[in-house]
C-alpha cells in the first residue's frame, strides 16, 4: 500500500519545525527536556511528545487540554497516559483510514477500467455476430452462426463474473474500513473518561449549530460549567475520586438535558451544555437547575466512615448572536463563567449581567 504524504505523521512534525526559524532542532530538543525537568517529570517519548506538542502548538485543540492541565497542575503519569492515546486516537483518524480507502478505491476503479478494456472487443463480436444471425436464411446457417456466438457470450459472463467477485471483495473491504473509520472517528472526538464528546467533538457540534442558525435565522445558548474547588478534591482524596466527580457531572448533564440538547468536556473540570432553540431565560433556568441540583445532593466517598463529599458548580450562559464567530460567543460565556466564580462560586451568570 503506498503512503499518502499529506498525512504522514514524520511531514507533520518536519512541517511544524520548518515554520520554528528561530530555533534549531537541538534548541527545540533542549527546551523540551527542560520542561520535563521543571514538571519533575520522567524524561521518555511520551512526555517529550506531549510537552512537543505543548510548546510549538501544533494542533491549537490538542494544545490546549495540555495547557489546561498543566496550569491546574493536573500533568502527571496517568494524564500523560490519558493525553497520548488521545493524541495517537487523533493521528489516526486523520491517516489511516484515508490511505486504506485511497487504495482501495483506485484498486477498485482499476478493475472496473480493466473489465471495460476486456470486454469492449467481445461487446462488438456479439454486435457482429448478432447481425449475422439477423441474416441467416437456413437452419444450418443458424446453427453454424449459433456455434460461433456461445463462447463470446460465456467469456462475456465469465469476465462479468470475475469482476462481481473482484467489486464484492472491495465492497466488503470498503464496509471494514467504514466501520474502523467510524471507531477511530468516536475515539478522537470522544473523552475516554466521561464517554460524552470532547473539546474536538464540542468544536464538530458547535459549528454544525452555527450553520443551521444561519440557515435558520434562529440562535442557540451555551452553558459553560465548572466545578468549583476540583483541585482541592484531587489534592485531598485523589484522581481516582477526582475522575468519579467527573463522571457523576457528566451522567447527570446527561440526565437533566433533553432532545436536541448536546453535552461536552470543554477541558479538565470544565463541560459545556449546548442548547438548540433555546432562548436565553431558558437557558438561565436550566443553568440555575443544574447548579441546585448539584449543590443539594452529595457523594458518599466509600470509606470506613463513609465520608460525604459535597460538590458545587459555577456556570456562564451566552446567547449567540447571527453572523459571528464562534470564537466570540465561548469568550462572552468565559468571561460569564469568571464573573460567577469571582462572585463567590455556587452562582449563574448571564451575558446579560456583564
Amino acid at each position: 500500500m503506498n503512503s499518502n504524504p499529506k498525512f504522514s505523521i514524520i511531514q507533520r512534525y518536519a512541517n511544524h519545525t520548518q515554520k520554528q526559524k528561530n530555533l534549531s532542532t537541538q534548541d527545540i530538543s533542549e527546551l523540551c527536556c527542560q520542561k520535563i525537568s521543571e514538571f519533575e517529570l520522567q524524561k521518555n517519548p511520551v512526555h517529550y511528545t506531549l510537552i512537543y506538542e505543548w510548546l510549538h502548538q501544533v494542533d491549537p485543540y490538542f494544545t490546549d487540554e495540555v495547557d489546561k492541565a498543566i496550569r491546574l497542575r493536573e500533568y502527571d503519569d496517568k494524564k500523560a497516559d490519558e493525553l497520548f492515546l488521545k493524541l495517537i486516537a487523533q493521528m489516526l483518524y486523520k491517516s489511516i483510514p484515508a490511505e486504506q480507502a485511497n487504495y482501495l478505491l483506485n484498486d477498485l476503479l482499476t478493475n472496473l477500467d480493466a473489465w471495460i478494456i476486456k470486454t469492449a472487443d467481445k461487446h462488438n463480436q456479439l454486435h457482429s455476430q448478432i447481425g449475422q444471425a439477423e441474416e441467416v436464411e437456413s437452419g444450418q446457417q443458424a446453427l453454424e452462426v449459433l456455434k460461433a456466438f456461445i463462447p463470446t457470450v460465456k467469456q462475456v459472463l465469465s469476465d462479468t463474473q470475475e469482476l462481481q467477485k473482484k467489486v464484492k471483495d472491495s465492497a466488503h473491504k470498503i464496509r471494514l474500513l467504514k466501520e474502523e473509520l467510524e471507531r477511530t472517528t468516536t475515539i478522537a472526538k470522544t473523552d475516554e473518561l466521561t464517554n460524552i464528546p470532547n473539546r474536538r467533538g464540542f468544536n464538530e457540534i458547535i459549528q454544525s449549530l452555527t450553520v443551521e442558525a444561519q440557515q435558520q435565522q434562529s440562535t442557540f445558548a451555551i452553558i459553560l460549567l465548572d466545578i468549583d474547588h476540583f483541585k482541592n478534591v484531587n489534592d485531598t482524596y485523589g484522581h481516582l475520586i477526582g475522575d468519579s466527580v467527573l463522571r457523576y457531572i457528566a451522567k447527570l448533564l446527561g440526565q437533566e438535558t433533553k432532545g436536541q440538547d448536546s453535552i461536552a468536556r470543554y477541558g479538565g473540570e470544565e463541560f459545556a451544555v449546548l442548547l438548540p432553540n433555546t432562548n436565553y431565560d431558558g437557558a438561565m433556568q436550566l443553568a440555575n437547575n443544574l447548579r441546585h441540583k448539584i449543590a443539594s445532593r452529595s457523594l458518599t466517598i466509600k470509606t470506613s466512615h463513609n465520608q460525604k463529599l459535597q460538590i458545587s458548580v459555577s456556570s456562564g450562559v451566552a446567547m449567540y448572536q447571527m453572523g459571528e464567530d464562534v470564537e466570540q460567543l465561548i469568550k462572552r460565556a468565559d468571561q460569564c463563567l469568571y464573573q460567577a466564580k469571582t462572585k463567590g462560586r455556587n452562582q449563574v451568570c448571564g451575558e446579560a449581567d456583564l
